[in-house]
């Protein structure tokens, strides 16, 4: 094990459609193929992670296995009643990763779970001890599975909303990355996030945080409610003359200003402050069809074979190649803050 505890890196934005799932399985591959023992945790309803990380034909005939349990069958207990979280359920190996990929199927009954969330979260606001067990239970879960299955990192992908599962996912979460892309609404989602994180933090702090030393209630039933922003990542820029084209760098100039003043100067600390909003841990070009056909087969796009994709793709070894670049580069980035913090 690389470090003396798992540490939980979550990939989140409140805009949808920048990339966010792709960029966490891609980036997720390259931590294991560098020898992390790293386990996708898929907290989206929709389950997009799991399609990706398992492969269309694989996600199909196991959809609704009972050999093969969800985020779900691990919180059963919690959301019905009577027992808590399945240490015992197993996560699936993907066949990414060198053998050091693994993944906890997401599932569409997440839902269940937030419904539960809008109770718990109150009371675990006023210092009742149920609303802490409840609202503590997918960091319990992570926290204990981390420590006997020995796993470096969990990568978590999220839905883009600021839903209250979301906001449980945040304040329990150590590290978090913001994927984004080059345009209006990724600035109007970073600002949306910085504020309404910050009030979250502040208001969990103020409330469960002050009440759990009260009503004597046990650090792992607490979220800790200081995930750490630790950069943005800039997504499906599109080239000309190998640099972003005038309409997308006209954006790309704008973001460290919003970076710094929502996300860094608030969720961030120390020397990442400046280091998290002057430059991007990277930029990732766009792809074009690479990344649709890696959700049929469940490639990473650095490793996907280019005869699959060549007919309709110029230049795919080229990219499949600035590719295998872009995410060793972008992993080594993270992997270096997560050494340090």
């Amino acid at each position: 094990m690389r470090y003396t505890r798992t540490k939980k890196l979550t990939f989140f934005n409140n805009k949808g459609g920048v990339g966010k799932t792709t960029l966490a399985y891609n980036t997720a591959v390259e931590f294991a193929n560098k020898g992390y023992k790293t386990v996708l945790i898929d907290l989206d309803p929709q389950c997009n992670l799991t399609r990706l990380a398992l492969g269309d034909e694989y996600f199909a005939n196991t959809l609704f296995s009972y050999n093969s349990k969800s985020i779900y069958d691990v919180l059963k207990g919690v959301i019905q009643g009577g027992s808590d979280v399945d240490v015992s359920a197993n996560f699936e190996m993907c066949k990414q990763g060198n053998g050091n990929l693994q993944i906890m199927r997401g599932s569409i009954k997440l839902s269940d779970y937030e419904n539960l969330l809008t109770t718990a979260y109150n009371q675990a606001a006023t210092g009742e001890q149920i609303g802490y067990f409840q609202t503590s239970a997918i960091s319990r879960f992570l926290f204990e599975k981390g420590l006997s299955e020995q796993i470096d990192i969990f990568v978590i992908d999220t839905s883009p909303t600021m839903s209250l599962l979301n906001r449980i996912i945040l304040l329990g979460t150590d590290y978090f990355v913001v994927p984004m892309n080059p345009d209006a609404f990724s600035l109007q989602g970073i600002e949306n996030l910085g504020t309404n994180l910050e009030a979250w933090k502040r208001n969990w702090k103020d409330t469960a945080k002050v009440m759990a030393k009260s009503s004597n209630i046990e650090s792992q039933f607490v979220l800790d409610g200081e995930g750490l922003f630790i950069g943005y990542v800039i997504n499906s820029y599109n080239v000309y003359g190998k640099q972003p084209i005038k309409d997308h760098r006209k954006w790309i100039d704008q973001i460290p200003g919003t970076v710094k003043e929502y996300l860094s100067e608030r969720h961030s600390k120390n020397g990442l402050v400046a280091a998290s909003y002057s430059a991007s841990l990277h930029d990732i070009q766009d792809y074009g069809r690479i990344p649709a056909i890696c959700q049929e087969t469940g490639d990473a796009i650095f490793t996907i074979d280019p005869n699959k994709v060549e007919a309709s793709q110029l230049g795919t070894r080229e990219n499949i190649e600035k590719a295998k670049e872009e995410f060793n580069e972008l992993a080594d980035r993270i992997l270096s803050i997560l050494d340090k913090y």
